[in-house]
């Protein structure tokens, strides 16, 4: 059976294998639009725009399968074969006896030969390290000039994923017989800033040992917690030939092979119309959205005749557990996750989404003047929104916003903020006053825009320390949430607070801001600018509902 699978499959859900290839699996007709992180695209754009800038000698193939793909892999075969040294967009030529195909964004030359993959994320791909350990990196301006530094290290828990992909491309090098020299080995192209002096570009190595092993592989105690991107590569990337051609082989009216595991993939994914009516309404997977049970602890729970969020709940944990934690060796913390699991469903089989895990009084200060802080970012990461509600008891509460409806600078954005403190300033000069705000957000953006000698923002700092409360602190040492403690969750559930939007969100509202600021429709662009200053004041009186609530339990 002649198929190939590109890049993503090994990463993504194996229903969507199965579906595909499933005569008797039929997708939704409907359009389907994956989602994109605001600035994701002007991000790719620009850091290549600047390796083209940098490389001394780039080949951009993009658009080059207008011809079709068959000249399409022929352009990316040749620009290899010459040596390019950097090939961008190239797609490689198809593995079919290994059921491969993939695209790379981006090829680098290995000074030993061959290429090493690469690709560019949205994302922070990096965390600062104090310790010795060598991290291998290079920048957008030299990207074939690899170094190794210490201080940073790649987000091997968080980004594990972007290596399996990775490593579907590197073995479709080898296939080609243009895998590097120098051995296995992917680029990252993150979005942090700096890293030494330039654009980060993170060099993994596909056989380090830094991925989550695969339940397949960790089913014992003594089995590996973690594997190389290869090792997780492999496996995955079989079980999804497997589903395939064992799919492809079933007649129309025959079952799924696969039971459907809500996950992240679901809101965009053009199967979802068809695995939904195969959940039950009460399926775990489809309840529990925090912190959720993975798709192979939810199917050894199915094969326990546990599939819904009262199953769950009215289990005998302690009579499950030992067959049960011997098939999940793969889950850190399996038993944890269970017991989490199964807290958040006796709550949500109750109705119930928190639970109080304190009694007496709650202690929350008090002041003449309170005031509510909220602020919005757009999608370059600029505070442009600083919105205020402000209640003195002896008035009608009111809400005061500072905005910036434009591609804010940074002295423009620091501007702002002074404007929204020196405001604050004025009205808490001489008054008992506290701000009360949700996570340390808030906080740690003033810190950042604040530059020494800078008098308004460090007089900021100052009564910050002494006047700012986080209430997400205090409602996390007294609420344990079904969903979480989210704002949303917490002010909804306990308050009864209802936002007036239909779907809220803090990237809803960067996708707001861009049409607010860039929108070709004047009228359009006046709905997006109110739609954000909504939404920024109903999280304001969110808090403020909130501390009325928890006043009411402290009296109670």
């Amino acid at each position: 059976m002649d198929f190939t699978l590109d890049a993503y499959a090994a990463r993504s859900c194996p229903v969507k294998t199965h579906h595909h290839f499933h005569p008797g699996m039929v997708r939704s007709s409907e359009p389907i639009t994956i989602p994109r992180l605001p600035g994701a695209a002007e991000f790719s754009a620009a850091a290549i725009a600047r390796l083209i800038a940098g490389a001394t000698e780039v080949v951009d193939l993009r658009g080059s399968d207008a011809s079709g793909s068959e000249a399409a892999e022929e352009a990316c075969l040749a620009a290899m074969e010459a040596g390019a040294e950097v090939i961008i967009g190239g797609l490689l030529p198809r593995d079919w006896a290994g059921h491969r195909q993939g695209r790379p964004e981006l090829l680098v030359r290995d000074p030993a030969g061959g290429y090493v993959p690469g690709t560019f994320k949205f994302q922070r791909i990096v965390d600062s390290r104090k310790d010795d350990q060598p991290f291998s990196y290079s920048t957008l301006d030299h990207i074939t000039d690899r170094r190794t530094g210490t201080g940073w290290r790649y987000r091997w828990h968080w980004r594990w994923a972007n290596a399996v992909q990775l490593a579907h491309l590197w073995r479709l090098l080898e296939s080609s017989g243009h895998a590097a020299v120098s051995g296995p080995t992917g680029i990252v192209v993150g979005n942090e800033v700096t890293c030494g002096d330039g654009p980060l570009v993170a060099w993994l190595d596909l056989t380090e040992a830094r991925v989550p092993a695969p339940p397949a592989l960790a089913t014992t105690s003594d089995g590996p917690r973690s594997v190389s991107a290869l090792e997780r590569y492999d496996v995955e990337f079989a079980e999804r030939v497997r589903l395939a051609e064992t799919a492809a082989a079933a007649a129309p009216d025959d079952p799924p092979l696969l039971a459907p595991v809500v996950n992240h993939e679901c809101s965009y994914c053009v199967w979802w119309t068809t695995c939904r009516p195969q959940l039950d309404d009460d399926d775990l997977s489809l309840r529990i959205s925090k912190s959720p049970l993975d798709a192979h602890e939810i199917s050894v729970l199915r094969g326990a005749g546990i599939t819904t969020v009262r199953d769950l709940a009215v289990a005998d944990l302690e009579a499950l557990l030992p067959d049960y934690l011997p098939q999940v060796q793969h889950r850190f913390g399996a038993e944890d996750r269970i017991r989490l699991a199964q807290r958040r469903s006796r709550l949500l089989h109750h109705g119930r989404q928190l639970d109080r895990l304190t009694s007496g009084p709650i202690e929350l200060p008090r002041a003449e003047l309170e005031i509510d802080v909220d602020i919005e970012t757009s999608r370059d990461d600029r505070v442009y929104l600083w919105g205020f509600w402000v209640d003195d008891g002896a008035h009608e509460p009111y809400y005061r916003s500072f905005a910036g409806f434009e591609d804010l600078d940074e002295d423009q954005e620091q501007e702002l903020a002074r404007s929204a403190m020196r405001w604050l300033r004025e009205i808490v000069d001489g008054r008992s006053s506290l701000v009360f705000h949700y996570s340390d957000y808030e906080l740690i953006r003033l810190q950042r825009l604040t530059r020494p000698g800078d008098e308004v923002l460090e007089w900021a700092n100052a009564y910050a320390r002494e006047h700012f409360i986080d209430l997400f602190a205090l409602v996390r040492a007294h609420f344990f949430g079904a969903n979480g403690l989210g704002l949303k969750v917490v002010a909804s559930a306990g308050a009864g607070f209802h936002w007036r939007d239909d779907d809220p969100g803090g990237l809803n509202s960067m996708i707001w801001f861009d049409e607010a600021v860039h929108g070709e429709d004047p009228e359009a662009r006046e709905q997006a600018t109110q739609r954000v200053l909504d939404y920024n004041e109903d999280d304001v009186r969110a808090t403020w509902a909130l501390r009325r609530w928890l006043r009411q339990l402290d009296e109670s």
